[in-house]
């Protein structure tokens, strides 16, 4: 029974191409997402996970082959981070904002490992400057997580707002996400019942 569940749960996602897109599916936020085999995948999310994957293969390089220092690891984080708020405050052409996203993803990684090699050194000994890294590093994810998600969200709902359909109770972009949600829902009610 519950492996039906499972299989019936894997098709509804399967089936709903709006799922990963995180934007209304409208002319306006084209250039957001990616058109794989029908599905509409975030842009962003997905130069960031690559990033991502990039850093974790990186990590392992730098700490056991080239012997990085928290110091090193803090340094990079910074270097590669510095481009995510360039591209949200300047608003650049789509592939700068791609190339920050990327480098967003190994900056996080990047981070991680200059908190966990800080945090080492702080097992060897009392270090004020691995402590300083933490902090910092701790201080800077966070407070531009905020302030940088809400600048990104403000900026796409002015693209909303300046749209002809913003006062509708849903525009045609947002109903045609929950319709075909609605779609999918029933496809895989329909495949249990049989």
């Amino acid at each position: 029974m519950s492996k039906t569940k499972n299989l019936t749960t894997k098709e509804k996602w399967l089936r709903y191409p709006y799922r990963l897109a995180h934007h209304p599916i409208c002319s306006h936020f084209d250039d957001h997402v990616y058109m794989i085999k029908g599905l509409r995948i975030c842009r962003g999310c997905v130069n960031m996970y690559s990033g991502v994957l990039i850093g974790i293969i990186l990590a392992p390089i730098a700490v056991f082959v080239l012997q990085i220092n928290f110091w090193v690891a803090f340094a990079t984080t910074n270097v590669l981070y510095i481009f995510t708020p360039i591209s949200i405050i300047f608003n650049p052409p789509r592939i700068i904002k791609d190339i920050s996203r990327l480098l967003l993803g190994v900056a996080l990684i990047s981070s991680l490992l200059s908190i966990v090699l800080s945090v080492v050194r702080l097992v060897e000994g009392l270090n004020y400057g691995a402590i300083s890294v933490i902090i910092i590093t701790f201080s800077i994810y966070f407070s531009s997580r905020f302030y940088f998600s809400r600048l990104r969200d403000k900026r796409n709902e002015n693209v909303c707002r300046n749209c002809e359909q913003f006062y509708l109770p849903r525009c045609d972009g947002m109903r045609q996400r929950e319709e075909n949600g609605k779609s999918a829902k029933n496809q895989n009610d329909i495949s249990s019942e049989q």
